[in-house]
């Protein structure tokens, strides 16, 4: 991995105050200036339009190399501050904005998922119902496995739809998958390339394989199959603007697709001692490194 100059390139990071479900707003700000680059970092809450410059702070986002959003933000103003992003040549984004809204959570890629149905009307979903699997309810814009049930074609089932449309006004059903019950990963993905993964393995008797509910990790080495469903996605996600995410998938499926502010980096420094925020930083500079210019 070559150093760049420190005034080649300058990064600014959009982060929150917190509370943080990660160390990436302070993982990966160190990475990139370990790179060499000029590091700037901003409340997302400080974005605004000042005489037609779109500004964080005192600093003009036209004049940033690499601008990096981590998380939405306040919920409430974040289809406000995206319009506002959205003015900047998306080509300086780590994660093009529209990513955001339509590429992050539980609908994206959908030739990838398992069979999947959504929508706000109960009874449409019920009918959607077999005898065939279990069935996993969620709500579409949640995380950390909040409100997701594992289902039967039954009146338990058919009150757990209706409860998450009335909670939540939408609900996404999934056929259940019974290799995530046992092996679903979580694939990093930077620059186009799947650069590291583990295994989470749910608690005795829960079907959530988040480490927010109770989930382990362990080291884990991709099948090829597995490999080549996670690099096909990375393929993807790159063609679309998206330089950094998180893939959890189970085989032959995906799961999700995470690109606000995936978690992965600490758990799998953890379990290796291995920080890959070097690789990741390395991998955005040279995706956005004019083409010739790569070191």
């Amino acid at each position: 991995m070559t150093r760049r100059n420190s005034e080649s390139n300058n990064i600014l990071f959009l982060i929150g105050t917190g509370p943080h479900r990660n160390d990436n707003h302070r993982r990966l700000p160190k990475a990139f200036a370990d790179e060499g680059c000029r590091v700037e970092v901003a409340d997302h809450a400080s974005l605004h339009l000042d005489r037609g410059i779109v500004k964080a702070a005192d600093m003009d986002l036209g004049e940033c190399d690499l601008i990096w959003p981590l998380g939405f933000g306040e919920r409430r103003s974040f289809f406000d501050r995206a319009q506002l992003l959205r003015r900047i040549d998306q080509g300086r984004f780590v994660n093009v904005i529209d990513a955001y809204t339509y590429l992050h959570g539980k609908l994206a890629f959908l030739e990838h998922l398992p069979e999947t149905h959504a929508g706000s009307d109960a009874v449409r979903l019920i009918e959607r119902l077999d005898d065939r699997s279990d069935w996993i309810v969620k709500p579409s814009g949640t995380s950390f496995g909040q409100g997701v049930a594992r289902i039967r074609n039954n009146a338990d089932g058919h009150a757990a739809v209706r409860r998450t449309i009335r909670e939540q006004g939408f609900a996404i059903l999934q056929r259940y998958v019974e290799s995530a019950a046992d092996c679903e990963i979580r694939c990093i993905v930077a620059g186009g390339e799947v650069i590291g993964c583990y295994r989470r393995l749910p608690k005795t008797g829960e079907h959530r394989a988040n480490l927010a509910t109770g989930a382990t990790a362990a080291p884990y080495t991709l099948s090829a199959a597995e490999h080549a469903l996670a690099q096909a996605i990375a393929t993807q996600l790159s063609a679309v603007g998206i330089g950094f995410a998180a893939l959890d998938i189970a085989h032959p499926y995906l799961i999700e697709t995470n690109i606000a502010n995936p978690g992965g980096l600490g758990t799998i420094e953890a379990l290796s001692e291995q920080d890959l925020a070097p690789r990741v930083a390395d991998a955005i500079i040279k995706r956005h490194e004019p083409t010739g210019t790569q070191a």
